[in-house]
């Protein structure tokens, strides 16, 4: 990870260079096993330092996971989701967006993907709270959409349901781009997207929309 200082002009530098830091030994070492000294080694600061910018070293994680959300965001705005017209084609573009952003930022997504499924004991009720409103903006996302999607297709719809295997799709696709030497193309996640939306949105036949490049679906 490499901070991006137009997201925020006024960070300080050192303060950059501690969460870059932080960033690296946290997706490497893990949460527990990284220790204030080790962070303060490598960043060639002193513990008063770190603790004035950051507190604790819960601090310094809630800052990378900060920085990580902003840059996300950002990313996505210039993705123009908002832009996408029917349901459909706005999940499609949530969906391609996401694998886009695993292929391309590799680390930030292992990064994600370690946190949530593996969260350290001792921030996980903070870390649950934290990402709280970033979970409910997405799921809200998915629901509007799935309505939708349910009135365009005249059917009734278990939208907790849909909604989890929209979001199973996402998160095991990301996982394979970023774990494995899976890199699809543009056609290639519209064609998946496309399988998934008639067999698990629509729950109908999708006909020669199947091939052998979909095996990993």
């Amino acid at each position: 990870m490499r901070l991006d200082k137009s997201i925020d002009k006024s960070i300080d530098t050192k303060k950059n260079q501690i969460i870059e830091i932080a960033f690296d030994l946290f997706l490497k070492v893990g949460y527990e096993a990284t220790t204030m000294r080790m962070i303060c080694k490598k960043a060639k600061v002193e513990a008063p330092t770190v603790y004035y910018y950051f507190g604790s070293k819960s601090g310094l994680f809630f800052a990378v996971v900060d920085y990580l959300l902003a840059e996300y965001e950002t990313l996505k705005k210039k993705s123009q989701l908002e832009k996408s017209k029917c349901a459909k084609e706005r999940l499609k573009t949530v969906f391609v967006y996401s694998l886009q952003y695993a292929m391309f930022h590799k680390e930030e997504t292992r990064f994600f993907l370690r946190y949530t499924l593996f969260t350290p004991d001792e921030l996980k009720v903070a870390l649950e709270e934290y990402m709280r409103t970033t979970y409910e903006s997405k799921k809200k996302l998915y629901r509007d959409c799935l309505i939708a999607c349910g009135s365009e297709l005249e059917k009734e719809m278990d939208l907790e349901v849909m909604i989890k295997r929209v979001e199973r799709l996402i998160d095991d696709c990301s996982f394979n781009v970023v774990f494995s030497e899976w890199r699809p193309t543009l056609e290639e996640m519209e064609k998946l997207w496309n399988i998934f939306y008639y067999v698990q949105i629509a729950e109908r036949p999708c006909g020669g929309l199947i091939d052998d490049t979909s095996a990993t679906f």
